[in-house]
C-alpha cells in the first residue's frame, strides 16, 4: 500500500530545471567575495579574500556533532527526488563531511558528518523548482534554498542545506603535464565533462581520530589525494607534495563549498596514461589524460578556460575553479610549490 501511494504521489510532482538561470544577479551581489568562475555549464564564485588566508596560515578544523539532518520540509520531497535522480544517473549514499561554518567567521572551521542522499535532497534541489499538479506557483523555489531575502548567498553557518565539501586537485607530472579525468555520462558530479586529476567529496575517513592539530588545509588535501589515487590509479609513493590553493562556492550546484589543491607527482605523463582506470572506478572514469596548459602569460583567474583553450567546452566547474586558483597564486613567491611547479612548466 505504501509503495502504491508513493507511485501515485510521484505522478503529481514535477521537478522543473531552471535551465536558463545564469545567476547573474547573485554574482553581482557577491562581487565583494571574489570574481565569478564560469565553466561549460555552471557558474560559481572564487573566494579570493578567504583564499589569501588559506595560503597564509593554518586554519584549525573540528568535526562537530550532531550529524546533519535533512529539514522536515525537504524530507517531504526526498523520496520523489531520489526516484527522479535514479533515472538519470548512478546514485549512492556514502558517508560524507559537510561544512557547518564559514572559514573566517570563527576561530575554528566546523565540519559535520552527513550522507550523500542528504546532499542530493538539499543542495541539488537548488537548481530546480518543485511543482505539484494543480498549483499555480511552485511548492518550492530552488533559489530560496541558497539566497536570503536580499538575494545574497546564505552563509554556511545559517544554511539549512547539507553543503557537502567538494575536494579536488590538479596533479602535475615531472614533465609539466596536467592530468585530467574524462568522466562518464553516468557520473553524477560532472557527467561527460573533464574533471581535475582527482575530484569528489570529503569523507569521514579523510580525518584521523586524533584531530588535535589538524587544519582544514590538511583535511582537504587528505581527501583530494585519496580521490587522485583512486581515479588515476596512483599510489602514495607516486605523490611528491600537495598544497591547498583555494576554494569557492559552486552557485549552480546549491552554492556548495569546493576546495582545490595542486599536487606534484613523481611520474611522467606517459607513465600515468599508460595505466588503466581501476575496475571500481570505471563507472565514473572514462579515461585520464595528460595535457599541456597555455603559456603563463595567458593565465588569468577571471578567465580560467583560456588556460585549456582546446578543451574549454568540456571543462567542469571544479576544474575551472582549480585553474582560477592556480592562476591566482602562481605569481605568489610565498606559495610553497611555486618554484618547483614553474620549473616543471618551463621544462
Amino acid at each position: 500500500m505504501e509503495t502504491g501511494a508513493n507511485r501515485r504521489r510521484s505522478k503529481e510532482v514535477r521537478f522543473q530545471q531552471r535551465t536558463g538561470d545564469n545567476y547573474r544577479d547573485v554574482i553581482s551581489l557577491s562581487a565583494d567575495l571574489g570574481p565569478s568562475v564560469e565553466s561549460a555549464r555552471d557558474v560559481g564564485i572564487l573566494l579570493s579574500r578567504e583564499n589569501a588566508e588559506l595560503r597564509k596560515r593554518p586554519i584549525r578544523a573540528i568535526v562537530q556533532t550532531p550529524d546533519y539532518k535533512l529539514p522536515r520540509d525537504l524530507r517531504t520531497w526526498s523520496l520523489d527526488y531520489l526516484t527522479y535522480r535514479a533515472r538519470t544517473g548512478k546514485i549512492y549514499n556514502d558517508s560524507t563531511l559537510c561544512l557547518a561554518s564559514d572559514l573566517l567567521s570563527d576561530d575554528v572551521v566546523k565540519l559535520r558528518a552527513g550522507r550523500y542522499f542528504d546532499f542530493m535532497c538539499s543542495n541539488l534541489l537548488a537548481p530546480l523548482d518543485i511543482w505539484e499538479v494543480g498549483r499555480k506557483s511552485p511548492a518550492v523555489r530552488g533559489r530560496d534554498l541558497i539566497l536570503d531575502l536580499d538575494g545574497r548567498l546564505i552563509p554556511f553557518k545559517r544554511s539549512r542545506l547539507a553543503n557537502l565539501i567538494g575536494v579536488s586537485t590538479l596533479a602535475f607530472t615531472t614533465d609539466g603535464q596536467l592530468l585530467l579525468v574524462a568522466q562518464t555520462d553516468g557520473n553524477i558530479g560532472s557527467p561527460g565533462l573533464l574533471a581535475p586529476s582527482g575530484s569528489g567529496a570529503l569523507e569521514p575517513k579523510d580525518v584521523p581520530h586524533d584531530m588535535a592539530d589538524w587544519t582544514i588545509q590538511k583535511i582537504a588535501i587528505s581527501g583530494a589525494e585519496r580521490e587522485l589515487r583512486e581515479e588515476c590509479h596512483l599510489t602514495a609513493r607516486d605523490i611528491e607534495e600537495s598544497s591547498l590553493v583555494g576554494h569557492g562556492r559552486w552557485v549552480s550546484r546549491g552554492a556548495m563549498p569546493e576546495f582545490c589543491a595542486v599536487t606534484l607527482l613523481n611520474l611522467t605523463g606517459d607513465q600515468v596514461v599508460d595505466r588503466s582506470p581501476r575496475r571500481a572506478e570505471r563507472s565514473y572514469v572514462h579515461e585520464f589524460m595528460a595535457v599541456s596548459l597555455a603559456p603563463l602569460r595567458l593565465w588569468d583567474p577571471s578567465r580560467p578556460l583560456d588556460m585549456l583553450p582546446q578543451h574549454r567546452q568540456a571543462v567542469s566547474w571544479p576544474l575551472a575553479l582549480g585553474l582560477a586558483c592556480l592562476a591566482e597564486c602562481i605569481n605568489d613567491e610565498s606559495w610553497s610549490l611555486q618554484k618547483d611547479l614553474l620549473a616543471r612548466l618551463e621544462g
